[in-house]
């Protein structure tokens, strides 16, 4: 932590280090204080996190004391059993009564103005959005960014698909601290894992892999991975049930290429339905860090951050008197369009005034990589069934690749991969004009497999007329019986304009490893698997004839 020696070392900042606040329940949480010097009252942020007070964040956000010299009484806490804090970890559980103290305690400060406003990402997002539910008076003001209100569909399951690697990375590092405060023997194992977390995505089962299930540690990862479908424990922690209580102006960050991307635009679209002062930011970037230079990619001085600035404006108009004057200085839902590589602004999200594309999938029987005859086309459907093999064994990789066992993501060049006669690839002509895609695409895909139960994944690309296939969303779908030979895959939320000359591409295939789990092509939760001898390869057919027409839907918006 920041040692005592820096209190005098920020110019024009006081630093308060190790600030205790006394929950109800007696346990003692540290925060370090960041505010300006003078006489006040400020306004405060407060940030709860589970890595290090010290850390604030900054891997995204400016240090507390940029925030403390625009105004801003800043509170980095230390959330109950990490860091400082006294108590146990269980991700999650004790952020409602937890966080309802500690906005509370920090609106007492001295020269706090009493009015709390929250901030931070990912974790650091989910403590806001649960202090907010047990409606601490203080707090006026969230700004939840990269998060999921609902935590089993945006966050740790994909229409009940398992996100595997990151499940299995964070658990591991959130683990390896409690190992390290509990002193438990499985804290060498736990360091060990975290430097190849490939490890922990091959172990079978997955359900019991170690060390992530060791006896004496806390069990919310044997918890996450034993709970494969929605029911009471995912309730608990499932927000977007109860967006009615969280009536409070909040400044929401997405990034097309973050893997809880999903989780932020449906909490956004959610609170907007129901609760004014709802603000979107959708930008083009991983999960950390944010910038220009994502999977490979460079897109443009454009996609370089101003959320500092932004937020301090936001934040300053909410916190800075009981009753805001004016208009909020951002409103609606600001948007980064891929291909063009600008901002867009609109009401919100999806912007109004869409329509849906509908491009149909055809080919002569042999969709098989994109060497192949797979066609994109307005037209409509035609062609014989193309068919494919998927072996778990041998499964299609994540759009970024396998890198050591986390998965890649962001604009990667996926041609390469599209060279696998293990998918099905679709191309459409290069376009004539430019389009538009703003909003969330699907895929109805009319199949059948030899398989009972088995999994569908679909990636959109566009393809430049240099041949480079560029990532842009993802989607899967289980298939099981009731299913009747069709699978609708809704693919992550997108903004990409083709440029004319550009092409639209699908591929179709049944995995994307170490992203997803790898569906066994049995009935069987895939974390339950004793051994790869439990896996069953599957031969995989698409239709697109008149009477099964598979079909792209693309949400457009004008040019």
């Amino acid at each position: 932590m920041i040692g005592t020696g820096l209190q005098q070392a920020f110019e024009g900042v006081d630093f308060l280090p190790a600030q205790i606040c006394t929950l109800r329940d007696g346990v003692a949480l540290v925060a370090d204080v960041y505010r300006p010097r003078g006489q006040g009252p400020w306004p405060v942020l407060l940030m709860r996190q589970p890595y290090g007070r010290d850390i604030a964040s900054t891997v995204v956000y400016a240090h507390p004391t940029w925030w403390a010299r625009r105004g801003f009484m800043v509170v980095i806490q230390d959330v109950r059993g990490r860091g400082d804090s006294a108590g146990s970890f269980y991700a999650f559980r004790n952020e409602i009564e937890d966080g309802y103290d500690s906005v509370q305690w920090a609106a007492a400060l001295p020269s706090s103005n009493g009015r709390v406003g929250m901030y931070g990402f990912s974790y650091q997002a989910s403590t806001q959005l649960l202090a907010a539910l047990g409606r601490p008076p203080a707090l006026r003001a969230l700004a939840p960014h990269m998060t999921a209100f609902d935590l089993y569909s945006g966050w740790f399951y994909r229409q009940g698909v398992l996100q595997l690697s990151t499940t299995m990375a964070w658990a591991n590092q959130m683990l390896r601290e409690d190992a390290r405060r509990l002193g438990s023997p499985a804290y060498a194992a736990l360091e060990e894992s975290y430097l190849a977390t490939g490890r922990l995505s091959t172990q079978f089962p997955l359900r019991d892999a170690q060390p992530l299930v060791a006896e004496g540690l806390p069990a919310y990862a044997r918890d996450w991975l034993r709970h494969p479908t929605y029911d009471a424990y995912w309730q608990e922690f499932d927000l977007l049930r109860r967006v009615a209580e969280l009536n409070l102006p909040m400044f929401h960050l997405s990034g097309w290429y973050d893997l809880y991307l999903r989780g932020s635009v449906d909490g956004y679209v959610a609170m907007a339905r129901t609760h004014p002062n709802q603000v979107l930011l959708a930008g083009p970037w991983v999960h950390l860090p944010w910038g220009n230079l994502v999977g490979g990619a460079d897109l443009g001085p454009a996609a370089i951050p101003d959320v500092d600035e932004r937020m301090a404006r936001w934040f300053h108009h909410w916190l800075d008197a009981e009753t805001p004057a004016g208009a909020p200085p951002e409103q609606g839902c600001r948007y980064f369009v891929l291909g063009e590589n600008q901002w867009r602004q609109s009401s919100s999200w999806p912007p109004a005034g869409g329509a849906t594309q509908i491009w149909y999938l055809q080919s002569d029987g042999r969709a098989n990589s994109r060497f192949g005859d797979g066609r994109l086309a307005l037209e409509g459907a035609s062609g014989p069934d193309d068919l494919f093999n998927y072996d778990p064994e041998v499964p299609v990789q994540a759009p970024g690749g396998n890198l050591g066992g986390s998965a890649g993501f962001g604009p990667h060049d996926l041609a390469a991969q599209q060279q696998s006669l293990n998918l099905l690839v679709y191309t459409s002509p290069p376009q004539t004009a430019p389009l538009v895609v703003a909003g969330t695409p699907s895929v109805r895909l009319h199949v059948t497999s030899s398989a009972s139960h088995t999994l569908w994944v679909v990636r959109l690309s566009r393809v430049t007329p240099e041949g480079r296939a560029q990532f842009l969303s993802l989607g899967a779908c289980p298939m099981d019986p009731d299913s009747r030979g069709l699978v609708d895959v809704k693919l992550d939320p997108i903004a990409v304009r083709f440029a004319a000359g550009d092409r639209i591409r699908i591929d179709v295939a049944s995995s994307a490893f170490p992203l997803l789990v790898r569906h066994p092509n049995t009935p069987a939760d895939p974390t339950s698997l004793a051994s790869p001898a439990e896996f069953r390869r599957a031969l995989q057919l698409v239709y697109h004839h008149g009477a099964k027409p598979s079909q792209l839907h693309l949400p457009v918006i004008p040019a």
